[in-house]
């Protein structure tokens, strides 16, 4: 009986040091979701805009997502958890510019930084 439980013990303790170290191996940083609920496809252009000496410095990301219609498009960590400036322009069908805004994103500190947005049936984006 005691090597049952020395075995058991042995497998509870290797497990929960693959958690921990699976825990700790997440990078930190901010989490981008888009969701389309229009029944058009849409092209999202997104930049995250930290401090620098011009747009270039600054740009800290930038991308092009498409997003088939009622889709998601979902990227980890894209910054590091900061203050921006996000800006976005929306392509319906990749062609008519439906709208282009920011938003201003400021970490929560809760360890789970997302920024998430929807797209519109009108075309508008909106913030989660």
């Amino acid at each position: 009986m005691k090597r049952r439980q020395a075995i058991t013990a042995g497998v509870g303790v290797a497990a929960s040091l693959a958690g921990c170290s699976g825990f700790q191996s997440r990078t930190d940083g901010v989490d981008l979701t888009i969701f389309n609920q229009a029944d058009a496809p849409y092209t999202i252009e997104i930049g995250f805009f930290g401090e620098g000496d011009s747009e270039a410095a600054a740009r800290a990301y930038s991308a092009t997502l498409e997003l088939e219609r009622e889709g998601r498009q979902t990227r980890e960590s894209v910054v590091e958890t900061d203050r921006y400036l996000v800006r976005y322009h929306a392509f319906e069908e990749n062609s008519r510019l439906t709208d282009e805004d920011h938003v201003h994103f400021i970490p929560s500190g809760n360890d789970t930084e997302s920024l998430t947005f929807d797209i519109q049936e009108t075309g508008e984006v909106t913030r989660r």
